[in-house]
């Protein structure tokens, strides 16, 4: 599992909340669920998720509970995903404030 709170400054974009992980490619086939929410002004957020060339979710908003996903009724979004495949979460803020977004990534080996 990777699990991070992450600051968006205003006005920004994360192209991706996972670069430098050493999950961002894929070692092996796995099952991917993603967990996504968003502070008090999650509002402000949109979100893009990709594994591989799938996209799961484009211009999408999250859920405004300024916590840590909890599983499983924040992880939305799942996938089958092969060896050596890109998982990326990219977040646009629309506001000039700052917003956070609170993530986890379950990655269970097939």
């Amino acid at each position: 599992m990777i699990q991070q709170r992450t600051t968006i400054a205003g006005s920004g974009v994360n192209d991706n909340l996972l670069t430098g992980s050493q999950w961002e490619y894929l070692p092996f086939n796995a099952k991917v669920n993603f967990g996504l929410n968003g502070d008090a002004n999650a509002v402000d957020l949109r979100v893009d998720v990709y594994s591989g060339t799938d996209v799961l979710l484009e211009n999408g908003m999250i859920n405004s509970k300024a916590q840590f996903p909890v599983y499983p009724d924040d992880y939305q979004l799942a996938d089958v995903a092969g060896a050596g495949e890109r998982l990326k979460i990219r977040v646009r803020n629309l506001n000039a404030a700052t917003r956070d977004i609170f993530w986890s990534v379950l990655i269970n080996r097939l």
